[in-house]
């Protein structure tokens, strides 16, 4: 007896239907990442980190004041800014944060840097030499990507901000360089105490501020 004519076709079909399952599978098994997320996200270099490990992750104080970490300032309201020197929002930036800084320490805030996809800390305290700044500023390590995942965020670029409240607790999000009228925000946020309860619900991103793509840790 003859196949149908139409045979071939149908196992064509199957095949295709197969492999399409196999890719939806991919795609949604467990632990499986959006193949654009991976490419963009910051290296987390294989590691794992809780939030508490990341407020206490030790990093070099660029103003030669030896190993800091975030826990240091608990009880603090904290902006914490990602940023690097070849970065030119970053740059932009700073000015910006400094004057926070001064209007709201009284209040309990607390900016602090940390200097992002940066490979020599020389060059960096050279560079901060030249500015006026009036906040610490850490010297970003290989965890730096695996640090901000702790906290619920993905570094996916430069200038990349973190608002903590007086217990280290995440309250906002924000990827992009800050404007004046968006940090005050932020300051408030971070005064107040009160944010969203899941970091991802508090994501905050500038869409007409391209962020500097983060290209390597230190």
């Amino acid at each position: 007896m003859k196949a149908p004519r139409h045979a071939p076709v149908i196992v064509l079909l199957l095949v295709a239907a197969a492999a399409c399952g196999f890719g939806v599978y991919r795609w949604v098994a467990p632990g499986s990442a959006a193949p654009q997320q991976a490419a963009n996200a910051m290296p987390a270099a294989g590691k794992t980190m809780t939030a508490d490990d990341a407020l206490n992750l030790k990093m070099d104080s660029l103003d030669g004041g030896g190993g800091r970490k975030l826990a240091d300032w608990k009880g603090k309201a904290v902006v914490l800014n990602f940023w690097a020197t070849w970065c030119q929002p970053c740059r932009q930036e700073i000015p910006l944060l400094v004057k926070l800084q001064a209007q709201y320490a009284g209040q309990g805030l607390q900016v602090i840097g940390i200097a992002t996809d940066e490979t020599d800390e020389k060059s960096v305290q050279a560079f901060l030499k030249r500015m006026v700044v009036n906040y610490p500023m850490l010297m970003g390590t290989d965890d730096v990507g695996t640090m901000v995942a702790a906290f619920g965020g993905t570094l996916i670029g430069l200038p990349y901000t973190l608002v903590l409240d007086r217990n280290g607790k995440v309250l906002s999000i924000h990827a992009g360089e800050l404007h004046p009228a968006e940090a005050e925000q932020l300051v408030n946020l971070a005064l107040s105490g009160q944010g969203p309860a899941a970091p991802s619900a508090a994501t905050m991103v500038t869409p007409a501020t391209a962020t500097q793509p983060v290209t390597t840790a230190k």
